[in-house]
């Protein structure tokens, strides 16, 4: 199968996020040079758009288009009616590597090209050379940042349902627990509830282990009758899916390969700054107890959250009996908070009905306890009148692949 080396879809949508927020090239330029664009239309715009910024003239639709001519009319209007967007970084790095792509499939045409004209072992090499040279200095990488002390703006940690469960902003949390404890029923209230205070926008759960219908019951129950809410405007602010999940790291002839599908996850979501995924390990795809994978993995999640303020939660399966977090201690070591769920006990050890849980708070980087003045505390999770009934994770029952609606 020929692999893909450019997308015109996510070419247009990056132009037209240009045209309608030109303030984004002071942030982009360095990066939206000829080569990452396929389409010669698309290269021809971008060198008008190019032109009027270091011109530092006005940036607009009729500009363009009087440059372009009529010739041009029907592709400028195709690329004006693809809906913008404001932080373009997963679009463009895509466009980079399709280009590196295309670079390295030319010179294998090259190459072969080369060895039917008897070329010299030695000017075959020349080229190889040439290109990586080229390649290297065309995408060098800022690898890290530097900033001096005196120009960076402190901040207090943040926190979304500071007064109920506090969870870091622009962060991984990790939530465990056995099957059986209502981790989907945990997740969805603290959804609703980072909504209701107004510093989430819009959340995304990814509910992979149970029907988006029972997940839709659990979370009326929890509207209605834990939280007793009213307002409907808070559920036009969450999704979910159900869809068969994306393995982010798989193995690959004895390497572990990050799926190229990451970024383009990374593009779906760009909209919500809460996002839940249940279970870990079905993102996962390889070995759950190997450090340096579990280690490769979370700082996909990290990197993300950090650079385009999420808020990330994975929620983990325990080991058997207990209510810590199974597989490689790197998942833990990634993440600043940990909290554990387990239900209530007598003095006997013998579980009690109720409608509550014991939160534990097993990993606290940023002063949580000081907030709930206490490691562990009871919080309602049920309706009074549920009783829980959940499947536990089998591995071999998740489905994998690309989701149709993904």
């Amino acid at each position: 199968m020929q692999e893909q080396t450019y997308d015109t879809n996510i070419e247009a949508t990056v132009i037209s996020s240009i045209i309608y927020n030109p303030a984004l090239l002071d942030k982009y330029i360095s990066k939206l040079n000829n080569k990452i664009f396929f389409l010669p239309f698309h290269i021809k715009i971008m060198q008008i758009v190019r032109n009027l910024y270091n011109s530092d003239k006005i940036i607009d639709e009729e500009i363009i288009r009087n440059k372009l001519g009529k010739e041009y009319e029907n592709d400028l209007i195709y690329i004006i009616s693809k809906n913008p967007i404001n932080r373009l970084d997963d679009y463009i790095e895509i466009l980079q590597d399709y280009s590196i792509k295309r670079d390295v499939q030319s010179l294998a045409i090259d190459i072969h090209k080369s060895l039917q004209e008897n070329s010299t072992g030695l000017e075959i090499q020349a080229k190889v050379a040439n290109l990586t040279e080229a390649l290297t200095s065309s995408t060098q990488l800022d690898i890290f940042d530097i900033q001096n002390i005196q120009d960076i703006q402190d901040k207090e940690v943040e926190f979304i349902c500071k007064s109920w469960l506090p969870i870091p902003i622009r962060t991984v949390s990790l939530v465990t627990a056995p099957g059986g404890t209502g981790k989907s029923w945990f997740v969805q209230q603290l959804a609703i509830r980072a909504i209701q205070e107004g510093k989430i926008k819009k959340a995304f759960l990814w509910l992979s282990e149970d029907p988006k219908e029972i997940s839709k019951n659990r979370f009326n129950k929890v509207f209605d009758k834990v939280l007793k809410l009213t307002d409907s405007s808070i559920k036009s602010k969450i999704d979910i899916s159900d869809s068969p999940t994306i393995q982010f790291l798989y193995d690959d002839q004895r390497k572990v390969e990050v799926s190229p599908l990451f970024s383009h996850f990374k593009v779906k979501l760009q909209e919500y700054d809460l996002i839940i995924l249940d279970p870990l390990i079905a993102f996962y795809g390889t070995d759950e107890n190997n450090n340096s994978s579990a280690r490769r993995f979370m700082q996909l999640f990290t990197e993300w959250a950090n650079r385009e303020n999420k808020t990330i939660i994975f929620i983990h399966h325990s080991t058997k009996n207990t209510t810590q977090s199974r597989g490689a201690s790197a998942f833990v070591d990634a993440v600043r908070t940990v909290y554990e769920i387990d239900k209530i006990k007598d003095k006997d050890g013998n579980i009690k009905e109720s409608n509550k849980r014991v939160i534990k708070l097993t990993k606290d980087n940023y002063g949580i306890s000081n907030i709930l003045e206490s490691f562990s505390v009871e919080r309602e999770l049920f309706p009074k009148s549920i009783k829980i009934i959940e499947t536990t994770y089998e591995e071999a029952k998740i489905p994998f692949g690309m989701p149709d609606d993904f």
